[in-house]
């Protein structure tokens, strides 16, 4: 193969041609909007993805198809039409790359495959890139009495995921038409797409499709079937409300006692999807909030990742990773700290300013070792030989990096790497216009950044993120007090990379209990009302 060497933007599957772009620039060709499965609309809403049909001539896969349906600041947005991906690869003739599938962040509740674009990162790491649009919300994970139909897929109420899973059956099946490696797949996320990453990871259904993971801020999370019934019922009476059928809760109730299951489904699928975006509404770590994740004893096993290690429930190579100051976007997002923020008091009061930095503290803390200490311990004790690495994002929490304000707001927050795998930093401008994303810090941001993806494509390529250049990545062990922490950070002119403590739970809740910055009453909000009921908190 010359150096020069392309590959075709003109694809032939079975079931029909796709015409990609070629991005001359980024030295990478791209497929946007490739269906995986047949639109879920109609008879199909809330229902297991069906095969795709050919399309007979050929397609166009140059733009990006709709996401799921669901709320942004504007309103609903979206289609229940939004089974896509999108695949990006490097711009030569070489064959048997490494498969890198990504699934978006947004609680399942948002999000799109664009997020997360690979038109740099597939060059970089010389792989295939692929990122997944999936149901969201109540059309991803709904569970309703009235809409059985005695298939266990379809009755499961874990649609988002079997998403998931088909879109890994389609790269399975169809990569190697782009060049990818259908035996050497790695199934990545980032928060909600992480923890849907682990919890493919652990259905039979995925057998054969996955071989390691690369989990960005995503933990252990399933949901007890009955507490999804419990919420699709709210949900429901929400709808009656709303409609006048009935004028309370106990109307509710009464209306859908009178209904036959046929009448009560009918209802459901006569209703606008974005109704059910709108019914939900804003989670914010709370699986109350919004149960998924069923563990239907099909697509999950009931138990959830107790099974870990069991027999068809093997534990992959993994990555796993966190960011330093994962829960100030969360605390952030809190009416009382928003409003402070917003009065100027946040940081001109130094009680305020305290309660919020405690609260970003430990919140993190907390939430950072339920993204990677909890699970790698689970997963080194269900599987001790299995290869575990782990990683901390702390870059914009060093002095003069970023404008000292942004910091001491979010830090390195929740989501803050993704830009340093992708290359693509206009999402941080556009929601920075200054101050984060500078010249002066271009230096060292663009080593950092260099050196994670230089982790990420030995990982992709050997199964192991060590090679020639950054420091060396050491694998986690059982032992609590060594340094199994990779901390990735960055002055303004090189990286600072080196591996650090594990986080402790017992620590964290102690140094909280113990924080002279706080008052009695200051601690009894942040664990009954801030902290209270999200996936990290188990008082």
């Amino acid at each position: 193969m010359h150096e020069n060497d392309t590959r075709n933007e003109i694809v032939t599957l079975p079931c029909g041609q796709l015409e990609g772009l070629r991005l001359t620039e980024a030295r990478s060709i791209a497929w946007l909007g490739v269906p995986y499965a047949m639109p879920p609309v109609g008879g199909l809403r809330w229902k297991a993805p069906r095969e795709v049909e050919p399309w007979g001539d050929r397609l166009s896969a140059r733009d990006f198809r709709s996401s799921s349906v669901q709320m942004s600041p504007q309103g609903p947005v979206g289609s229940e039409d939004c089974l896509y991906l999108n695949i990006w690869r490097p711009d030569h003739a070489e064959d048997g790359l490494p498969v890198l599938v990504f699934l978006h962040g947004g609680g399942n509740v948002a999000g799109s495959g664009r997020d997360f674009q690979g038109w740099q990162l597939a060059p970089e790491t010389n792989s295939i890139v692929v990122t997944v649009n999936y149901r969201l919300g109540a059309m991803g994970f709904f569970l309703h009495p009235a809409l059985r139909t005695g298939d266990p897929l379809d009755d499961s109420g874990n649609y988002g995921l079997l998403d998931v899973i088909q879109a890994l059956k389609w790269v399975h099946r169809n990569i190697t038409y782009f060049g990818g490696d259908p035996a050497n797949v790695t199934l990545a996320g980032q928060s909600a797409g992480a923890r849907n990453a682990l919890a493919a990871s652990l259905s039979p259904l995925c057998k054969g499709l996955i071989h390691k993971l690369y989990v960005m801020s995503g933990g252990l999370t399933t949901a007890d079937s009955k507490l999804g019934e419990s919420k699709a019922n709210e949900i429901l009476s929400a709808l009656l409300l709303e409609d006048g059928l009935a004028s309370n809760p106990i109307e509710a109730e009464e209306w859908i006692s009178n209904q036959t299951v046929e009448e009560i489904s009918g209802f459901l699928h006569q209703q606008n999807a974005a109704r059910f975006a709108e019914a939900i509404g804003d989670t914010g770590l709370r699986m109350n909030a919004f149960p998924h994740l069923f563990e239907d004893g099909t697509v999950i096993p009931i138990g959830g990742f107790a099974n870990l290690g069991l027999p068809g429930h093997p534990c992959l190579p993994i990555v796993l990773g966190s960011t330093a100051t994962e829960f100030s976007g969360f605390a952030l997002g809190d009416s009382y700290f928003s409003n402070h923020m917003q009065s100027g008091l946040l940081e001109s009061q130094a009680e305020e300013k305290n309660l919020y930095e405690a609260a970003v503290q430990y919140g993190s803390e907390l939430y950072a070792a339920f993204n990677v200490e909890e699970v790698a311990d689970k997963w080194k004790k269900a599987s001790p030989d299995s290869p575990i690495f782990a990683y901390r994002f702390r870059w914009g929490l060093r002095d003069g990096v970023i404008d000292p304000s942004i910091r001491f707001q979010i830090g390195a927050n929740h989501g803050a790497d993704i830009p340093f795998y992708t290359g693509d930093f206009s999402g941080v401008m556009q929601n920075f216009p200054a101050g984060v994303v500078t010249e002066r810090n271009e230096p060292g941001r663009k080593q950092l950044s260099d050196w994670m993806r230089c982790y990420l494509r030995g990982f992709l390529h050997m199964g192991d993120p060590n090679g020639e250049g950054p420091p060396p990545w050491n694998r986690w062990t059982a032992d609590p007090l060594s340094p199994d922490i990779l901390a990735l950070d960055a002055d303004e002119e090189q990286a600072v990379v080196q591996m650090d403590k594990k986080l402790l739970a017992h620590d964290i809740l102690s140094g909280l209990m113990k924080d002279s910055r706080l008052t009695a009453e200051q601690r009894a909000w942040l664990r009954t009302y801030l902290f209270a009921g999200r996936f990290f908190w188990k008082e």
